[in-house]
């Protein structure tokens, strides 16, 4: 049997908010339904570079014991950019990510761009969200 850990790997921008826009003040939630993972913390947030480098989070999400077959898990992933202020508002977005889980897997990463928006608004930036399993 083989444990496989599958952790929030890194968080990026890949496309600004535009001309007046500096770092992005990010959230990431990433869950299996079983268990959630929340980077920074619930209300916190972290600021990335707008355009910039991933910025590492690796950040457990779950293990799962896989004695033999494939074992499928999809993740839902949550991104919030924080907006302060009295006129701000909060832009998100969703997107999924699967693995197919085998004993003897390598590590492999997986990627979902998410594109951030407010409601009844056009999109407002992308964020790329990775997340690694690694057989432990």
């Amino acid at each position: 049997m083989a444990t496989i850990k599958v952790n929030l790997d890194s968080v990026q921008v890949t496309e600004g908010q535009g001309i007046g826009e500096g770092d992005f003040e990010l959230r990431v939630q990433a869950g299996d339904g079983a268990k959630t993972c929340i980077w920074p913390s619930l209300n916190g947030y972290t600021k990335v570079d707008n355009t910039g480098p991933a910025q590492t989070i690796d950040k457990e999400i779950n293990r799962y014991n896989v004695a033999s077959g494939t074992v499928t898990k999809t993740f839902n992933i949550d991104v919030t950019e924080v907006d302060g202020g009295t006129l701000g508002k909060d832009d998100t977005g969703h997107g999924t990510v699967s693995f197919d889980l085998t004993p003897g897997m390598a590590s492999t990463s997986k990627s979902v761009t998410v594109s951030l928006k407010r409601p009844n608004m056009d999109y407002l930036g992308k964020v790329k969200v990775t997340l690694k399993a690694v057989v432990l």
